[in-house]
């Protein structure tokens, strides 16, 4: 199948800098913010960070009543982030199925399974969300952290603003804006990274902000590029897993009148590597390998390349703020892994002669979406926000398992040993809204909703049957569809200006799907059709103080969450060859507690620790009880994530520079792969410590920093690669290695 990708947008990265390069957002800083405030751009204790979670009104974290944190973009390039790995152990009850760039699945307090993404994910007003309805890369995109304002965190379900991916929580990522109104002004900034058993390796980003007809018209343009050296070999490379990064962006705003604004965006990015970031510690004949080293018989590349527009109109009168937003994002994987053990367990191939062989899976995603809303901002006690959302989306997914050359290739026409291609679309419309009563002063109460209606087809072509024969041909046209409406209610009393306390009860849902039949019978299995919808209803109450002259920050929530029909994997089998597919289990339990805590004790000194515990477990049997039992903790969901930091920041006399000085430690409780000990592929994850360290300066328009992370050199295991399980050595994904970042920045 040839599928017609769109290239019409490649931007080449600008911002290259040669030589030793300097470093990036010295001495800065807006250091993270767990509790809701941030250190001002020149040191100070000013300005709380702002979001727009309610998509009604921009508040401070502080102000907002639910559980949400916010990173900013400075405190992020301080550290040397560059994209989701490098953040998420800052956020208490954040945590990640993780298999490398591109292909990470995100946990928010412990709801976590099979079938669509139960996070939302967003790139300003563009649905970005993963999906992983066949395996292959198909999970969440990783946004390169260049030219980024904020990273929003909103916990519990954000289903009734945000739709039905959200039923856990939404993640966005909030990005600098053309200023029309701002002369011209822009950063260039690069970065020397050194990482332990890798070569040196380089980072580097930029961007312009350009009026072109002032007070009127700007353009943004952004770019970064990455060539990050690995420290995994094979038999073909050495640093196999090298990660090479390049994205642009340019957005335009004008302001067409002091009421209408209408903001453009333009982004690209690709993501290459030359193998994934495991390693085995024995190879296919179960001799000892050295250590880092992949025991694969073949090349395994992975290719991820997105494009994202789209354009957003607000107009803004005294009564309130009509929006109107239009996306497209597009995303095209390609990815491969070794098969060649498969091909010699079923079909009797030596995997080192004609069983040599890979898994290939390319898969193309449009997803068109648009929303238009209107916020009020009316003089009494009532506000409202009501809106319509609707999304189309294209998914073609291709999975082939060609033969290789003996140099591990897989030639253009290789002979195939199984071939399919899966056809998807989906259509969903919704209506949303909720209206806010102030019952009395500080005491609001609100109540929302979303009515949804979600439809899914589904066509699949067995080309080539497993083992070589020919396939079945084109299968019947599957379907499924969803529809109801689901609520949020939000009582919010402001005890005084240094107390907000809420309470929330809001639910979340997932919409069912369909399993691919056509490519279980090329395998010989029988599986179910489809699955149906889950659904959760959250229980919050959460507290949120500003104490000591604003030099503390303590907030707290404690949550219930009641989960039903979950949709869980499960196995089928012919004797011989298994398949997996998706089906609904039974219930689950989340009860949970979660603490961050901000301090500024002196001045230039800031304090941030955080906490999560839960207990995240099955509250009845799934359907094959095997598969689950009641009191199961469920998979890559730890009871225990902390993290703590420190940053000071200092005038130095003798020097006549900003000097700061910063350290963060973090820990992730242990966790499993699988609900249980008696399921063959089940494989624990201990718990784990990450320390950093950084130190730099600044003066004017220019930094220079030293980071540091897993200063340790921790390489526990966060995650597993099983091809088939019992028949392949097993993969180990660890934390990256200890890394150094020498980076430096240039503003003008």
């Amino acid at each position: 199948m040839t599928i017609e990708k769109s290239r019409s947008l490649r931007f080449v990265v600008a911002g290259m800098m040669a030589g030793t390069a300097l470093c990036a957002v010295g001495a800065r800083a807006q250091d993270i913010s767990t509790a809701g405030a941030a250190i001002s751009t020149d040191g100070s204790q000013g300005g709380e960070i702002v979001v727009t979670a309610s998509k009604r009104t921009s508040s401070t974290i502080q102000d907002t009543p639910i559980a949400v944190q916010a990173l900013g973009g400075d405190a992020l390039k301080a550290q040397g982030a560059i994209d989701f790995a490098d953040f998420y152990h800052a956020i208490p009850a954040l945590s990640v199925q993780d298999e490398g760039p591109g292909d990470k699945r995100y946990v928010i307090r412990g709801i976590n399974s099979a079938g669509a993404s139960t996070v939302g994910l967003y790139l300003d007003e563009t649905v970005i969300t993963g999906e992983n309805s066949q395996d292959g890369g198909g999970q969440a995109p990783d946004i390169k952290l260049f030219d980024i304002d904020r990273v929003e965190v909103l916990k519990g379900p954000q289903g009734t603003t945000f739709g039905a991916s959200s039923m856990a929580g939404t993640i966005r990522y909030i990005t600098k804006k053309a200023d029309p109104d701002a002369g011209v002004n822009g950063y260039v900034q690069s970065a020397l990274r050194a990482t332990k058993g890798a070569s040196l390796g380089l980072q580097t980003d930029g961007a312009v902000n350009l009026p072109i007809i002032p007070g009127v018209l700007a353009v943004r343009a952004s770019g970064f590029y990455a060539d990050l050296p690995g420290w995994i070999d094979n038999r073909f490379k050495n640093g196999a897993n090298a990660e090479k990064s390049k994205a642009g962006r340019v957005t335009a705003r004008l302001q067409a009148t002091p009421d209408l604004t209408v903001d453009l965006t333009a982004m690209y990015q690709d993501v290459h590597q030359d193998a994934k970031n495991f390693y085995n510690r024995l190879d296919y004949r179960g001799n000892v390998l050295p250590s880092d080293f992949q025991a694969d018989e073949v090349r395994a590349p992975y290719n991820d390349e997105s494009e994202i527009y789209n354009a957003t109109v607000n107009y803004k009168q005294p009564f309130g703020t009509f929006t109107g937003t239009v996306s497209r994002f597009v995303r095209d994987t390609s990815f491969v892994r070794d098969a060649s053990l498969a091909a010699q367990a079923f079909f009797g191939l030596p995997y080192a002669a004609t069983g040599r062989s890979a898994l290939k899976q390319d898969k193309h995603r449009r997803v068109d979406s648009g929303e238009l809303r209107f916020a009020s901002n009316f003089g009494g006690p009532i506000q409202i926000l009501v809106g319509g959302f609707f999304q189309n989306e294209n998914r073609d997914f291709r999975s082939s398992w060609p033969l290789a050359d003996t140099t591990g290739n897989l030639p253009a026409n290789a002979a195939l040993l199984l071939d399919r291609e899966v056809t998807t679309r989906i259509k969903e419309r919704a209506l949303f809204g909720e209206v806010s009563y102030e019952i009395v002063p500080d005491l609001t109460f609100t109540v929302g909703g979303r009515l949804f209606d979600f439809k899914l087809e589904q066509v699949s072509n067995a080309i080539v049957r497993a083992g070589g024969a020919p396939g079945a041909g084109v299968g019947p046209k599957l379907r499924t569809k969803d529809d109801g409406l689901i609520g949020r209610f939000n009582l919010a009393y402001k005890l005084s200006d240094q107390v907000n306390t809420y309470v929330q009860v809001a639910q979340g849902y997932r919409s069912g799907g369909t399993n691919d039949q056509t490519a279980a019978a090329i395998a010989n299995v029988i599986i179910p059709d489809g699955y149906g919808s889950d659904s959760l209803w959250s229980y919050e109450v959460g507290v949120k103080t500003t104490l000591m002259d604003r030099k503390l920050f303590l907030n707290g929530a404690l949550y219930y969450i009641d989960w039903s029909d979950i949709q869980v994997s499960q196995q089928a089998t012919n004797g011989t060859l298994s398949f997996g597919y998706t089906g609904n289990g039974g219930k689950a339990e989340v009860k949970g507690v979660e603490v961050t805590l901000e301090a500024r004790p002196a001045q230039g000194l800031t304090i941030n620790l955080s906490g999560n515990y839960n207990t995240a477990k099955l509250a009845q049997d799934n359907p094959i009880p095997a598969t689950g039992r009641d009191g199961d903790r469920i998979p890559y969901v730890p009871k225990v994530t902390a993290s703590g930091s420190v940053n000071y920041t200092t005038f130095v006399d003798a020097l006549g520079v900003n000097a700061s000085f910063g350290a963060d430690v973090s820990h992730q409780g242990s966790m499993a792969t699988k609900f249980n000990r008696t399921i063959a592929n089940y494989q624990p994850l201990d718990s784990y410590w990450l320390v950093g360290l950084r130190v730099g300066v600044n003066n004017g328009p220019w930094a220079v920093n030293l980071n540091v992370t897993n200063l340790f050199d921790d390489r526990s295991t966060i995650n597993y690669n099983e091809i088939v399980p019992g028949v392949y050595p097993l993969g180990y994904y660890t934390n990256r290695p200890r890394t150094f970042s020498l980076s430096g920045q240039v503003k003008f």
